[in-house]
C-alpha cells in the first residue's frame, strides 16, 4: 500500500494544456456525450457496472487498484503527497461549484481501467473524442523518488461490436509536477454507414508503485466537421459593429466550409450568443440580415448528411459572427444658453459620456453641419445651433441639443438730448435683465464737467466753454456677470445761456391826460424778434400819474431776458429832467445840450450852446403839445489857481509826528495824499513814521495839476541789530533840512559814556573798544536847532543781537 499526503494549492496555479493526440480541425458540434461525474461536496457516486474493473473506495483514500469520484485531488486534508487540485471545470457544474472528477490509483497490473458505450451517434459523420487527465502525484512532496512514476493512458474507440478498432491514441509518460497541470486529449473518427454506437476503453500503460496517480474529467463525444467561417464584405473580422436600425452598406454573410465536399446548411441566430434559434428558410450559402434594435449573433449549422442537419448532436457549427448594436447615445446635455458678449469670443458648450463626442448643425434637423468631434463651438453670429452626441462606434443621438447664444439684451437709453449751459443731465439707462449694469466713457468737445462712470442714471452738470455750442458723446457699454454686450452712445448738445437785452421802437414816456397812445408792440425789434406780452396791455392816458409798463417775453431756452419795463407818466405839467447842475473846466470843451429830455421831452435851448468861459443859466422850452413847462440849469465854469504846495510839521521827536499839508489857490476842490497812500479829503495825516515822505495835492475837477512835494520826519530808531545781514546794522539819527545838531553822546545803562556821534558819523556799530556790548537799552542826548531854536533831547534805544 502507497503512503498518500496532499498539498494543499491554489486554484489560480492551475495549468491547462491542449492539442495532445489529435483533435478536430474544422467545426465542432454540439457534445453529443459529456461525463462531467457530477457535483457537491461527497464522494461518489460508484461508476455503473461495467465502466471499470476498479474498486470504489466511498470514503477515504483510493489504494492500488481502487478509485472515487470527488471534488478536490487531495482526500486526506493536510496531506502533501497529492496536489490540491479542484475538478476541471468547477465552476460550469449546474449548481455553479464543487464539481467532481474521476481519482484513479493506477493498479500494479497494466490494462484496461474505464470502459464505457456511446451511443445515439450519427453515421457517416466525423466525431472527436476527449477528455482531460491530471498527475496527481506533488512531485515537490519527495514522497517518491525524482517526479514518482509516471502515468501513461491509452484511448481506445471501437465499433459496437467491439471487433473494429476505429481510433486509439497514448497520452505517454506524464511525469508528476509541482502545480496541478490539467492535460486535454482527443480522438478524431469516423461512423460508418448504419453505425450509431461505439465503445470507448481507457488502458493503463505505467507500472505500479510510487506515483501513477490520476484525476479524469469532461469525458466529451461531439461531431466534427470541416472548418466554416462566417465573412461579411466590409469587415475582415468575425464582428461589424452598427447604429440600431442603421441600413448599412453590406449587410450579406457569407458561410464558407473548408472541405470540397457538399454541405447542408442551417443559418441560426441569437441574442445572448447562447441560446439560438433557426432563421426559418436560410439554406443557403449567404443571408442577408435585416436593420437591427439589438446585438444579434449569427452561426451556421453544417451537416454532411440532409437527414442530420436539425440533429444538433451530428452537425457542427461555424464560427459566430457578430453584429454588435452599439446603443444610441443620450442627446448632449446643454451647460446653458450663453449671452453673446463683445470683450470675448462667447462659446456654447455640451456635456456627454466620456468616449463620446458632438457634432455641430445649424437645424435640429438635416442642416449644414458646421463642426465636428468638439463638445464646445463659438458661433461669430447670435442664434441657436444643435448638438448631436457621436459615441465610439459612430452611432449617433436621435436627436439634437439647442443651445442659443442669446444677443445681449437690448438697452434702452432716455433722457433729454439738449440741454442749457449748466444744466444737468438725466439719462437713465435700463434693459430686460435686471442684472445687467452699465459703465460709460466720455468725449466732449467746447463744454466740460463730464466724467466716466458706472450706475443706472448718468446725473452729470455740464457746461459749454465760452459762448459756442458744446457736445459730450457718452458711449455707453451693458454688462451682465462680466460680459459685455454692444455699446451705443448719446449724444449730449449742450446751448450756452444768451442773456438777450430787449430792444423796442421809441416809444414815447410822457402823455398828456385823455391824449391818444399808440398800441404796445408784442414783438422786440431784435435781430431775432422775441414775442410776449404787456401788463398792463394798453396806455392808459385817463389817469395822472406814473404807470409801469412791463414786457413779459416767452420763455427760450437757454435765453436770459433782461426785464424790461416802460415807466408812462399822464400829467398836464410834465418838466423835463435835466440835471440842475453842470460843471467843466476853464477854457474845457463844453457838454452838448440834448433836445430830448431825458424823461422824453424835447424842445429847444436858450442860449443853444454852452460858454466855456463864463458861469451862467440855460433854459429848456418843450414843444408844443406835451403838456411841459420850461427848465432851467445853472453851468458853472470852474477856474483853478494851484500855485504851491506847503506843509507843517510835528516838533522832533514827538510821539505823535503830524503832518498838515497847506494847498496855496485862490479856489478849488482838492485831494490829498501820503506817499502812494489813497488820496482823501482831509489834509492832516497822524502818526507819521520818522524818515522821508511825499506828500501830493490833487484837484479833483482835475483843473489843476497835482503838486508833490519831499518831507523829512525827525526821530530816532528804537532798536538795530548789529549782525552784519545789512538792515539796522548801525544806530544814528537822520538829518532834515530844517535840522541840525552838534553832537550825540550815547550811554550804558550806568551812565558811562560809550560813543559820541558827528553829524557826519556813520552810526554806532555796537562795540566798544572795539569788543561788541551786549543786548540791552542804552541811553542817548542830542543837543539840535529846531526853528532857529536850540533844543536838547534825550531818550534810550536798544541793542538787539
Amino acid at each position: 500500500m502507497k503512503k498518500r499526503y496532499l498539498l494543499v494549492l491554489f486554484l489560480i496555479n492551475y495549468t491547462f494544456t491542449f492539442g495532445q493526440l489529435n483533435f478536430c480541425n474544422g467545426s465542432s458540434g454540439a457534445p453529443i456525450f459529456f461525463e462531467n461525474f457530477g457535483s457537491g461536496t461527497n464522494y461518489g457516486p460508484q461508476l455503473a457496472t461495467g465502466v471499470t474493473n476498479y474498486t470504489y473506495v466511498a470514503s477515504g483514500f483510493p489504494q492500488d487498484g481502487q478509485y472515487t469520484l470527488f471534488h478536490r485531488t487531495n482526500l486526506i486534508p493536510n496531506s502533501q503527497n497529492w496536489l490540491y487540485s479542484l475538478d476541471h471545470t468547477p465552476d460550469t457544474q449546474p449548481d455553479g461549484t464543487n464539481g467532481k472528477c474521476l481519482i484513479v490509483n493506477a493498479s500494479n497490473t497494466l490494462g484496461q481501467f474505464y470502459r464505457r458505450v456511446v451511443t445515439g451517434l450519427c453515421s457517416n459523420t466525423t466525431f472527436e473524442f476527449s477528455a482531460w487527465l491530471l498527475n496527481i502525484y506533488n512531485a515537490a512532496s519527495s514522497g517518491c523518488s525524482g517526479t514518482g512514476i509516471p502515468i501513461n493512458v491509452s484511448f481506445e474507440i471501437w465499433n459496437a461490436t467491439e471487433t473494429i478498432l476505429l481510433q486509439s491514441g497514448s497520452t505517454g509518460n506524464i511525469a508528476g509536477t509541482s502545480t496541478p497541470n490539467w492535460t486535454q486529449y482527443g480522438l478524431v473518427f469516423t461512423m460508418g454507414a448504419g453505425q450509431t454506437a461505439v465503445v470507448l476503453k481507457m488502458k493503463n500503460n505505467g507500472a505500479g508503485g510510487c506515483g501513477n496517480d490520476l484525476a479524469i474529467d469532461d469525458i466529451m463525444f461531439r461531431s466534427c466537421g470541416a472548418y466554416s467561417s462566417i465573412a461579411n464584405t466590409i469587415t475582415s473580422g468575425n464582428t461589424i459593429t452598427v447604429c440600431p436600425n442603421e441600413a448599412i452598406a453590406n449587410n450579406t454573410l457569407e458561410v464558407t466550409t473548408s472541405s470540397s465536399s457538399s454541405h447542408f446548411y442551417q443559418w441560426q441566430q441569437s441574442n445572448d450568443n447562447v441560446n439560438y434559434t433557426d432563421i426559418m428558410g436560410q439554406n443557403n450559402t449567404t443571408y442577408s440580415f435585416p436593420a437591427l434594435a439589438t446585438t444579434t449573433y449569427y452561426r451556421v449549422k453544417v451537416a454532411q448528411d440532409l437527414a442530420n442537419i436539425n440533429n444538433n448532436f451530428c452537425s457542427t457549427l461555424s464560427d459566430i459572427f457578430s453584429v454588435i448594436v452599439s446603443p444610441l447615445p443620450n442627446a448632449p446635455v446643454s451647460n446653458g444658453n450663453p449671452t453673446a458678449c463683445s470683450n470675448s469670443n462667447t462659446s456654447l458648450s455640451v456635456t456627454v459620456n466620456p468616449n463620446e463626442t458632438v457634432n455641430w448643425y445649424d437645424a435640429s434637423t438635416n442642416g449644414n453641419l458646421l463642426l465636428t468631434n468638439a463638445t464646445s463651438f463659438t458661433p461669430t453670429t447670435i442664434g441657436t445651433y444643435y448638438a448631436e452626441t457621436v459615441n465610439a462606434t459612430g452611432c449617433i443621438s436621435n436627436n439634437r441639443t439647442p443651445v442659443t447664444l442669446n444677443p445681449m439684451t437690448i438697452m434702452t437709453i432716455n433722457g433729454n438730448t439738449t440741454i442749457c449751459s449748466g444744466e444737468t443731465t438725466a439719462i437713465s439707462l435700463s434693459t430686460s435683465n435686471p442684472n445687467t449694469t452699465f459703465s460709460w466713457t466720455v468725449s466732449q468737445n467746447n463744454s466740460t464737467g463730464a466724467t466716466t462712470g458706472t450706475g443706472n442714471t448718468i446725473l452729470q452738470t455740464l457746461n459749454a466753454s465760452g459762448n459756442s455750442t458744446g457736445t459730450v458723446v457718452y458711449t455707453i457699454t451693458p454688462s451682465v456677470n462680466g460680459c459685455n454686450g454692444t455699446s451705443e452712445t448719446i449724444t449730449i448738445n449742450i446751448n450756452p445761456i444768451q442773456t438777450v437785452n430787449l430792444t423796442f421802437p421809441s416809444i414815447s414816456l410822457l402823455y398828456c391826460l385823455n391824449a391818444s397812445a399808440p398800441t404796445l408792440p408784442t414783438t422786440s425789434s431784435n435781430t431775432t424778434p422775441i414775442t410776449g406780452t404787456w401788463n398792463p396791455s394798453t396806455i392808459n392816458t385817463s389817469v395822472f400819474g406814473t404807470t409801469i409798463y412791463t414786457f413779459t417775453p416767452q420763455v427760450l431756452q437757454c435765453t436770459t431776458i433782461a426785464p424790461y419795463e416802460l415807466a408812462i407818466t399822464v400829467d398836464n405839467s410834465f418838466s423835463p429832467n435835466f440835471n440842475d447842475t453842470i460843471t467843466f473846466c476853464l477854457g474845457a470843451t463844453p457838454p452838448i445840450l440834448d433836445n430830448i429830455s431825458p424823461n422824453g421831452i424835447t424842445g429847444t435851448w436858450n442860449p443853444s450852446i454852452i460858454d466855456n468861459i463864463n458861469s451862467g443859466t440855460y433854459t429848456f422850452t418843450p414843444n408844443p403839445g406835451q403838456c411841459a413847462i420850461s427848465q432851467t440849469i445853472s453851468v458853472l465854469v470852474l477856474q483853478s489857481a494851484l500855485t504851491s504846495l506847503n506843509y507843517n510839521l510835528s516838533t522832533a521827536f514827538s510821539e505823535n509826528q503830524i503832518i498838515t499839508i497847506i494847498a496855496e489857490s485862490s479856489s478849488g476842490n482838492y485831494l490829498y495824499q501820503l506817499d502812494d497812500g489813497v488820496f482823501q479829503e482831509n489834509a492832516v495825516f497822524e502818526n507819521v513814521s520818522y524818515g522821508q515822505h511825499f506828500i501830493t495835492v490833487m484837484d479833483v475837477n482835475g483843473c489843476s495839476e497835482s503838486l508833490t512835494k519831499e518831507i523829512f520826519i525827525v526821530n530816532y530808531p528804537y532798536f538795530f541789530t548789529p549782525n552784519g545781514d545789512g538792515i539796522n546794522d548801525t544806530w544814528s539819527i537822520n538829518l532834515s533840512n530844517n535840522f541840525s545838531y552838534s553832537t550825540i553822546s550815547i550811554f550804558d545803562r550806568y551812565g558811562k559814556l560809550i560813543k559820541q556821534l558827528s553829524p557826519h558819523s556813520s552810526g554806532w556799530d555796537g562795540t566798544f573798544n572795539g569788543k561788541q556790548l551786549p543786548a540791552s537799552d542804552y541811553w542817548f542826548t542830542i543837543n539840535f536847532i529846531e526853528n532857529n531854536t536850540m533844543k536838547m533831547f534825550k531818550s534810550h534805544f536798544s541793542l538787539i543781537r
